[in-house]
């Protein structure tokens, strides 16, 4: 049974990509973990965790007093990155942000952080370095949804003691975003879209995980913003020599300039809503693969005291073994 006299920290989202391998380093933070999650959803990545289970859903207000009750600290994971139309991001990303901060607010808890993405941002111009003082431009739905996330609970931050982090491209062991790109390298397809010397940064799940760590530890103003990233950047033509290199496989190139990439985008678009399924490789989605991702963790350095660990090379290596450990790949 997990101790409830260690710190009570809650995770929504918890049983994700990103909650689960939070709640693993919370534990072993030494937290008493609460996860946050709806009932009768798949529990396959939090299996056999010492974890307390809350059940609620973040569009439900009303389920939402008991699952903060008694927590000091909320760390809002739960959200949609890809969705059929803007009603469902709008409703999951800023809607169930600010319910959620609305019954920490009115319940015991002492720090409220919530996970947004620097999608809120938008891209960079080649050349220059995104920071939290940057006029958010995003490009896309999903970004627009979490930029009004965070602004939903900014509004709050005289009330409750918040902190945003904005991730840049997250990957890892259990991603199925950056999943695609693994599989075309491991049939030997090397695919350069787009300029090739356009920068972009990422950050490994557990460099994430390290970066939230600090942030619930660190004496921080409300209403504070980081973003958490790799310290560097890579351009587009590193990254996939990178993956080629983490496959262990060569494979042929296949250029593919930004037009095609996103007449394809558009036909994928078109068929997945056709099927009445959430598309996950859209125009919105092709334009974001295409630009500049270029950001500072300066701040997060100074403040968090966070320095990312993992490589991409060493990151995409753990990856590609846990898909072929998995069948993924």
């Amino acid at each position: 049974m997990p101790d409830n006299r260690k710190e009570p920290v809650l995770v929504t989202g918890a049983n994700g990509f990103v909650g689960s391998r939070l709640c693993r380093r919370l534990l072993d933070d030494g937290y008493h973990v609460v996860a946050g999650i709806r009932e009768n959803c798949n529990r396959e990545l939090i299996a056999g965790l010492d974890l307390e289970y809350r059940y609620g859903d973040i569009t439900c207000p009303e389920t939402l007093p008991a699952m903060v009750k008694g927590i000091d600290n909320v760390i809002h994971n739960a959200g949609l990155v890809k969705a059929k139309d803007k009603e469902a991001f709008f409703r999951v990303n800023h809607f169930g942000a600010r319910n959620i901060a609305e019954a920490a607010k009115n319940g015991d808890t002492k720090k409220f952080i919530l996970i947004s993405s620097t999608a809120a941002v938008g891209p960079s111009e080649p050349g220059q370095v995104l920071t939290e003082n940057s006029p958010p431009r995003p490009i896309t739905m999903y970004g627009r949804s979490k930029l009004a996330g965070e602004e939903a609970v900014l509004e709050l931050k005289e009330e409750l003691n918040s902190v945003i982090i904005r991730p840049s491209g997250v990957y890892g062991p259990g991603d199925k975003e950056m999943l695609a790109f693994f599989q075309i390298m491991n049939f030997r397809i090397k695919p350069y879209l787009g300029k090739l010397k356009r920068k972009i940064q990422l950050v490994h799940v557990d460099d994430l995980c390290l970066g939230v760590s600090k942030a619930l530890k660190a004496v921080t103003k409300s209403g504070s913003v980081y973003f958490i990233a790799e310290s560097r950047s890579y351009s587009f033509k590193e990254l996939v020599l990178a993956l080629r290199n983490a496959i262990g496989r060569k494979a042929v190139p296949v250029y593919i300039p930004a037009s095609p990439l996103k007449v394809i985008a558009r036909i994928s678009e078109g068929f997945m809503k056709a099927v009445g399924v959430p598309p996950m490789f859209t125009l919105e989605k092709a334009n974001e693969i295409l630009s500049n991702w270029e950001i500072s963790t300066a701040k997060a350095a100074e403040d968090l005291d966070f320095e990312s660990q993992i490589s991409f090379a060493e990151g995409a290596r753990q990856t590609a073994e846990w898909y072929r450990r998995e069948g993924w790949l």
